[in-house]
């Protein structure tokens, strides 16, 4: 087992709840329906007051701009001041919680016991890069340790016998991506080194290979396809085809910053066809974005299928939400942090609906502003309908893009399927 974290609330209106988490989870506190412990009648709790994010058998915390804050063993994290609004107080970045073991979280009447238990099974040493734990490091200083500077090939990382790597492409949240030659016949591909943030067990390594291995299998003209895997000096590595044509995040920095419907039309269309082909297939993607729409002879590509999903279950992407590597979750809908584990094909289809909504206005479904936290905004604002954007959206194709990226998943399409079905119709 790679450990276990239990909260017990031990006062309050839920006493007696036990809540219990053995793989990458999210847990939110507040008043309303969407909180995993509600508690609706005591005034001292916000509408979402806290999450707590679980990666057994680490765990933190973070307040989301509450009313009267959130107690950690007695300390006070967050917290509005007087006069202030919620909006207000969530502008102010408040400190990330490291979670202990015998930890007690009091809001309001309410408290809640932490009980963690270490991992039974061997450390993978590797894992760490037997340079202990990474968790600590900002990813600037990590990408520099592992990586060296953008731009630069550090070696002796990707040393893989079989490949010449060239350049780097780029990096993303979890490693970077590189062109490289296969030695045997000169044969062009992208490698993708990700990095596990934290030490883990060999299980977990194990359980993360596993997963990859039956995404591998996805096989479509718009998928990108993968060649091999393995590990190497305590990452783990993909080569994929290489696609010439860079991906629809670059092309719309190249034109400005948006594309129009005629330049995007087909892309839209191949991509929505690779994804339905996953969904039939029972697979979901979990980080569809512009950057992860590639370009090949002019065909669109969906790359990353089960990467960000697998890493993140098998433990190995440190805290993705609350912890130093926490990003700003653009094209992620609310269930996505709410029911972090169960994520569904609904939820990719909000995640593509933003795709096209950012690639079409150069702007995001939700309002994001860079001094509030974007949970607090995901969770308790509207999505700005995409004719308020750009009034030149045809009203069609808006209504099709909006429905895509509903905030409730039971309004929007159910899959990629019928999502591809209306925006045909519509485009």
């Amino acid at each position: 087992m790679n450990g276990k974290v239990t909260l017990t609330v031990t006062k309050g209106p839920n006493k007696g709840a036990v809540f219990d988490f053995t793989e990458h989870d999210t847990f939110i506190f507040g008043r309303l329906e969407d909180c995993h412990a509600r508690i609706p009648d005591d005034n001292e709790v916000s509408r979402h007051h806290f999450i707590l994010e679980v990666s057994p058998p680490h765990a933190s915390l973070r307040d989301l701009g509450s009313l009267n804050g959130t107690h950690v063993d007695g300390k006070q994290c967050g917290g509005r001041k007087a006069g202030e609004s919620p909006e207000e107080g969530a502008k102010r970045k408040y400190p990330i919680i490291e979670i202990r073991d015998g930890a007690a979280i009091d809001v309001g009447k309410s408290r809640i016991a932490v009980k963690i238990q270490q991992p039974t099974q061997k450390l993978d040493i590797s894992a760490g890069f037997e340079m202990g734990d990474l968790s600590k490091l900002s990813p600037d200083q990590l990408f520099n340790l592992v990586f060296g500077k953008a731009g630069q090939v550090k070696k002796p990382l990707l040393e893989l016998p079989a490949y010449t790597v060239d350049a780097e492409l780029g990096r993303g949240g979890f490693g970077a991506v590189y062109k490289a030659r296969r030695k045997k016949d000169g044969t062009s591909v992208a490698i993708k080194v990700m990095l596990s943030r934290i030490q883990v067990t060999e299980e977990a390594v194990l359980q993360f290979k596993r997963e990859m291995a039956v995404v591998q299998k996805l096989n479509h003209v718009n998928i990108v396809r993968f060649l091999e895997s393995g590990s190497h000096q305590g990452a783990f590595y993909f080569v994929m085809e290489l696609c010439d044509g860079g991906s629809v995040a670059e092309a719309a920095t190249k034109n400005g910053g948006k594309l129009s419907i005629a330049q995007i039309k087909p892309w839209i269309l191949q991509a929505l066809t690779g994804l339905a082909f996953a969904h039939s297939n029972g697979f979901v993607h979990r980080d569809i974005k512009p950057a992860n729409i590639l370009i090949h002879r002019n065909i669109a590509r969906i790359s990353d299928f089960g990467m960000s999903k697998n890493f993140q279950k098998a433990g190995l992407s440190g805290m993705s939400m609350t912890g130093h590597f926490a990003g700003t979750p653009l094209f992620m809908p609310p269930e996505q942090i709410t029911n972090f584990k169960y994520v569904k094909p609904v939820s990719d289809v909000w995640s593509m609906g933003a795709t096209i909504y950012n690639v079409l206005t150069g702007q995001f479904p939700y309002p994001f502003d860079r001094k509030r936290d974007p949970i607090d905004i995901i969770l308790n604002e509207d999505v700005v309908p995409i004719r308020q954007r750009d009034a030149s959206i045809p009203k069609p194709l808006a209504t099709v893009i909006d429905k895509a990226t509903a905030k409730r998943h039971k309004n929007r399409f159910g899959d990629a399927t019928e999502f591809l079905e209306a925006i045909r119709k519509a485009l």
